[in-house]
């Protein structure tokens, strides 16, 4: 796969895969993955578009890009990576979007880059204007700590064991193996201040910055995620003016089903008219 190579010396993995019957002049799609993930995880949302091409890449501290530094895991130091990453592919303008912590991404790369970002795809956000929920800011530094101090072998057994955990598993399935894929993915030891940081902060510092977004926008949520609740899904669609809101089956109701309606939505926003470069 092909490597992008920072200014500091880290060095991203990305993958691109062309469309199917590809459109001459249309802009690509960056899509990124969510905390924990690599760019498997969007690949396995939408696995080829039809008329665009679409880009993934490993973020920092994920995947088989570089380990991340303390300084750098920030929506700022994200944002930036998919900016250069456009450039290093030629892309003027580009939709961005992703998943989770990608779509936190997305939304920081519109606010601060909004002359190359002509659209935006928010799949299931995490993030408002500020640090996430308490408890799942707890959950994320319980599962460091344990990282830290017992090594990821014991570091699973222990999360598992804590009331905590129990209490998240009860709401969501789903919810509690993406905590446990944050110990048993590689690296996770070398990587695990990714933990501490991104949920004690905000792609964004204000609404007032979500309401300046031209870029129209297709926000995708879905109920009973207690780390991707259908509210802040909501509240995106509501101040974003060019915002379209879609809902989808939830992943612990039916997993299936919330892949396909997922990239249904996804693909059908992305392929649609509008999205040429000239």
């Amino acid at each position: 796969m092909p490597v992008l190579i920072r200014d500091d010396g880290a060095s991203l993995e990305y993958q691109v895969v062309k469309a199917d019957s590809p459109s001459t002049g249309r802009l690509p799609f960056i899509f990124q993955h969510g905390m924990g993930g690599d760019r498997n995880q969007p690949l396995g949302y939408i696995q080829q578009l039809e008329r665009t091409a679409l880009v993934c890449m490993d973020a920092r501290g994920h995947g088989n890009s570089s380990n991340i530094i303390e300084s750098r895991c920030s929506f700022d130091a994200f944002a930036d990576d998919v900016v250069a990453l456009a450039d290093e592919l030629g892309f003027d303008k580009f939709i961005g979007g992703g998943i989770s912590l990608g779509a936190g991404t997305a939304l920081n790369t519109a606010v601060r880059y909004p002359d190359r970002v002509a659209g935006m795809v928010l799949c299931r956000p995490a993030w408002l204007e500020q640090r996430q929920a308490h408890r799942n800011v707890a959950a994320y530094e319980l599962i460091a700590d344990l990282i830290q101090q017992y090594g990821t072998d014991e570091a699973l057994g222990r999360l598992t064991a804590t009331e905590l955990y129990r209490d998240i598993e009860s709401e969501s399935a789903a919810a509690a193996q993406s905590l446990r894929h944050q110990i048993t993915r590689p690296r996770a030891a070398a990587n695990a201040s990714i933990l501490r940081s991104f949920p004690t902060t905000a792609p964004t510092v204000s609404r007032d910055q979500w309401a300046s977004i031209s870029a129209p926008t297709l926000v995708v949520g879905h109920h009973e995620d207690p780390f991707h609740p259908w509210e802040i899904a909501q509240a995106y669609a509501d101040v974003i003016p060019a915002a379209q809101l879609v809902e989808v089956t939830s992943k612990d109701r039916n997993p299936e089903a919330f892949v396909a309606e997922v990239n249904a939505a996804i693909s059908g926003f992305v392929d649609s008219t509008g999205w040429e470069t000239a």
